[in-house]
């Protein structure tokens, strides 16, 4: 039980600094783009393609978490109203 809050806590603060990483290279590639400094646009774009990188990540093992979650409270209704056997 304790892993699975350990877990919980670590995707929810990665996904949090993922979008605000995203969030911040994004706005200083539109603030180096807008003062045509080069340098700082790209470096925005890139912080803000690692931030989306890293958001995709932790939305996946989310989506794969609540898959498992889903499947398993679905097989305990089955177990409880009887229809183990049944197939639809």
């Amino acid at each position: 039980m304790a892993q699975q809050v350990h877990d919980g806590v670590i995707e929810v603060v990665g996904a949090a600094a993922a979008n605000k990483v995203t969030q911040a290279g994004a706005i200083a590639g539109v603030l180096g783009w807008l003062a045509q400094i080069n340098w700082i646009g790209l470096s925005g774009v890139l912080i803000a393609v690692l931030g989306l990188a890293v958001n995709f990540y932790f939305q996946h093992r989310r989506d794969k978490r609540e898959q498992a979650e889903s499947l398993a409270r679905i097989e305990a209704l089955r177990e409880r109203c009887g229809l183990e056997g049944r197939q639809q």
